[in-house]
C-alpha cells in the first residue's frame, strides 16, 4: 500500500496550513524529515522539517552532515494504524500558511520513497475500506465539506454519526433473518406445510413503511444543499440594484438613475445566518418602451417562475421620475402591460426611507440603501422566509440519487414479496425477493460495492478529505 500524501486545508495564505500523510511510510517521514524515529502517539511535537540533503539515504536519522535545508519549524502529530481515521498510520504536519511554503514541503514529502500524491477523496476511501465508516457516511463527509445552509450542514453531520446508518441497519438485519427463515422453509417444506405467512406479512409492512418515509424525505434532503433562489421585483428605478449591493456590501451591480440601466437579470450570493442565497436582480417591470425592454421583462417573467422566494421592492418617496411610486403590487400590475403578472410576495420593500417625502406602508419594511436602515431587519425577515421550510427537523434526510435508488429498489422487492404473500405463492420466491431486497440495503450502506460506484462517489471529493 502506498502513503498518501495532500494538503488538507485550502491553497491561500493563513496562519497555519494542514498536510496529511496516510500509509506505513509515516514513519519513516517523521524520521528523515522531523528527526523523529518513533513519535508518541497522538502527542504534540514542535520541530525543524527538513528536506533530505542530495545523495543522503531515505531511512535512518539524519545526521549534521546529511540533513537537507530546514524547511519550516512546525507542529506535527502521528497517529498509528488501526486507531486513525484511515485505519493506517498517519501524519499530519502544520506548516505555516504560506503557499510558497508548503509546496517546497509538499516536494519534499513527494521525493520521499513510497509517497505520492492522494487522489480526490483518496482518504475518506481508504476510511471507507479499512470499516471505520460505511458508504452513507462517507459521502456525508463530502456534504460536509460543501453544505451552504444550516439545515444541510446538520443533515450531514447526523449521517456522518452513523443516525441514518443505524435503522438501516436494523432494517437489513430484518429482511436477512426473515430471509433465512424463508430458506429454512424452503429446506423443511415436506415437513412444514403450512408457511407462516401471518407473522411474515407483519414484519415486512414494518419495513415498507420505514423505506416509504425514506424515500418521502428525497426531495427535501436534496433541496438541503441547494442555496435557495430569491428575486428581487419591481417597477424601474424602485432601487432593485441598489439594495442587492447594500446587501453584500460591495458594488457588484451598475446603478443609474436612468430607468431600464438593468436589462438582464443578474445573481449575487448573499450569507445569511441560516446558510446562502441566490439574491437575482432583474429588470424593472412595466410598460415596455421598445422591443429591447419587452425582451427584459419577459426574462424577469421567467426568473419569477423559478423563484423560491419573491420580494417586491419599490420607491418609497414621492419623487417618482416613472410615475409609478408607492403603489401596490397589484396596483402596478393594473397600470402595467397587461401580460405582466406579479403574483404572490413574501416580502415587500418601500426603499429610499432616507429622502424627503417617504412614506411607509402597511406591511412593508422601510430601508435606505445608502444610510443602511433597516438592512439588518431585513435581513432577518429575510432569513426566517427562506429558510422556515427547509429545516431538516428531527427527519434524517437521504440526499443523493444513488441513496434514494437503493431505497426504491428494496421497497420495489418489499411490496413484491407482501404480494406474493397475499397470493401464497411458492417460498422459494417469497425468499428470492427478501433476500433481494436486504441486497439493496446493503449497497446503500456500501457493504456490495462495485469500484465504479465508489470511483463516481470519492471523485467529487477535494484533494487532502
Amino acid at each position: 500500500m502506498e502513503t498518501i500524501v495532500a494538503l488538507s486545508t485550502p491553497p491561500g495564505t493563513s496562519g497555519l496550513a494542514v498536510i496529511r500523510l496516510s500509509g506505513p511510510a509515516c514513519l519513516s517521514v517523521a524520521r528523515v524529515h522531523l528527526g523523529r524515529g518513533e513519535p508518541v502517539p497522538r502527542h504534540v511535537y514542535y520541530g525543524a522539517f527538513r528536506g533530505r540533503a542530495p545523495g543522503a539515504p531515505a531511512s535512518g536519522m539524519p545526521s549534521a552532515h546529511s540533513a537537507g535545508e530546514i524547511l519550516d519549524r512546525l507542529n506535527f502529530v502521528h497517529f498509528p494504524a488501526p486507531a486513525s481515521s484511515t485505519g493506517e498510520d498517519v501524519l499530519e504536519l502544520y506548516p505555516h500558511g504560506n503557499m510558497l511554503l508548503v509546496d517546497r514541503i509538499l516536494k519534499a514529502l513527494l521525493d520521499h520513497p513510497g509517497v505520492r500524491l492522494a487522489g480526490p477523496g483518496e482518504f475518506t476511501r481508504r476510511s471507507f475500506e479499512s470499516g471505520k465508516v460505511d458508504l452513507l457516511q462517507a459521502e456525508a463527509v463530502g456534504q460536509l465539506i460543501h453544505a451552504q445552509t444550516v439545515s444541510a450542514l446538520r443533515n450531514a453531520q447526523r449521517i456522518a454519526d452513523g443516525d441514518l446508518s443505524a435503522p438501516l441497519k436494523g432494517l437489513r438485519d430484518s429482511l436477512v433473518d426473515l430471509s433465512v427463515r424463508l430458506e429454512l422453509d424452503v429446506d423443511f417444506s415436506e415437513e412444514e406445510a403450512d408457511p407462516d405467512y401471518a407473522s411474515w406479512m407483519p414484519r415486512l409492512e414494518a419495513v415498507r413503511a420505514a423505506l416509504d418515509g425514506l424515500a418521502a424525505g428525497f426531495d427535501k434532503g436534496r433541496n438541503l444543499a441547494r442555496p435557495p433562489r430569491v428575486v428581487i421585483l419591481g417597477a424601474p428605478n424602485a432601487g432593485k440594484s441598489s439594495l442587492i449591493n447594500a446587501l453584500v456590501e460591495e458594488d457588484r451591480l451598475l446603478v443609474s438613475d436612468i430607468p431600464g440601466t438593468t436589462r438582464d437579470y443578474v445573481e449575487v450570493t448573499l450569507r445569511l445566518p441560516s446558510g446562502l442565497v441566490h439574491l437575482v436582480d432583474t429588470a424593472g417591470l412595466g410598460r415596455p418602451v421598445d422591443g429591447l425592454d419587452g425582451l427584459a421583462m419577459e426574462r424577469t417573467r421567467r426568473q419569477s417562475e423559478q423563484a423560491d422566494l419573491r420580494i417586491w421592492v419599490q420607491d418609497g418617496t414621492s419623487r417618482s421620475k416613472t410615475g409609478q411610486t408607492g403603489t401596490t403590487p397589484e396596483a402596478f400590475a393594473e397600470s402595467a402591460d397587461p401580460e405582466v403578472t406579479v403574483g404572490d410576495f413574501s416580502l415587500r420593500i418601500r426603499t429610499k426611507s432616507d429622502l424627503p417625502g417617504f412614506v411607509s406602508g402597511e406591511g412593508s419594511l422601510s430601508v435606505s440603501s445608502r444610510t443602511r436602515s433597516g438592512l439588518d431587519a431585513f435581513r432577518s425577515s429575510l432569513d426566517a422566509l427562506v429558510f422556515r421550510d427547509r429545516g431538516a427537523g428531527e427527519d434524517i434526510m437521504l440526499t443523493t440519487e444513488r441513496q434514494f435508488r437503493a431505497v426504491e429498489a428494496a421497497r420495489d422487492r418489499v411490496d413484491a414479496a407482501l404480494q406474493g404473500m397475499r397470493g401464497r405463492p411458492a417460498i422459494e420466491i417469497l425468499a428470492f425477493e427478501v433476500r433481494e431486497a436486504a441486497g439493496h440495503l446493503r449497497e446503500l450502506l456500501g457493504e456490495i460495492s462495485t469500484d465504479e460506484v465508489l470511483g463516481k462517489i470519492f471523485s467529487g471529493f477535494c484533494i487532502g478529505k
